[in-house]
């Protein structure tokens, strides 16, 4: 249970947070790969495992495992503002735009590694992809709590081909 002592301790005052104040909370947890490994849950509804460790109107705090060969939807994160750390594995975190449509296009990525970083600003459309053979784990923290996020599709996800 420390390790959710120490996420309540490092959020539970946290009100209306930067991207930037959200790292510094993260950095001070100085996390123990070994403790948050018992904190991992493996996808059930999601193609993701997603464990909730603090939650409040004005933070919360996710663990996500994205095992090999898995990805996110793609989608946004309503109101709110992120920013993600790297424990394990390596990620890669898809942006994209809405077409006139409303149609997600890729327009870019990056790869981030262990101990790297991810901010999401308001209004980000994104997907979380492993393409690596290892699991990858990484810690969330999102300012107000989320909710409203929405799902976003490729037009190629959604054609319907005609004969």
């Amino acid at each position: 249970m420390k390790l959710l002592e120490s996420v309540k301790q490092a959020f539970q005052h946290v009100v209306a947070p930067s991207g930037h104040e959200l790292r510094r909370s993260i950095e001070q947890l100085k996390l123990d790969p070994q403790e948050v490994a018992s904190y991992v849950t493996e996808p059930a509804l999601l193609p993701y495992g997603r464990r909730v460790l603090f939650q409040s109107a004005h933070v919360e705090v996710i663990l996500i495992h994205l095992p090999s060969g898995h990805e996110t939807y793609i989608h946004d994160h309503g109101e709110s503002i992120g920013c993600a750390f790297v424990l394990e594995g390596e990620l890669t975190n898809k942006q994209y735009w809405l077409d006139k449509e409303g149609y997600a296009y890729e327009c870019g990525e990056a790869v981030l590694g262990p101990s790297q970083f991810l901010f999401a600003p308001k209004g980000q459309i994104h997907q979380m992809c492993n393409y690596g053979t290892q699991r990858v784990i990484t810690l969330h923290a999102y300012t107000p709590a989320m909710k409203d996020t929405k799902v976003y599709y490729q037009y190629e996800q959604v054609l319907d081909y005609v004969i």
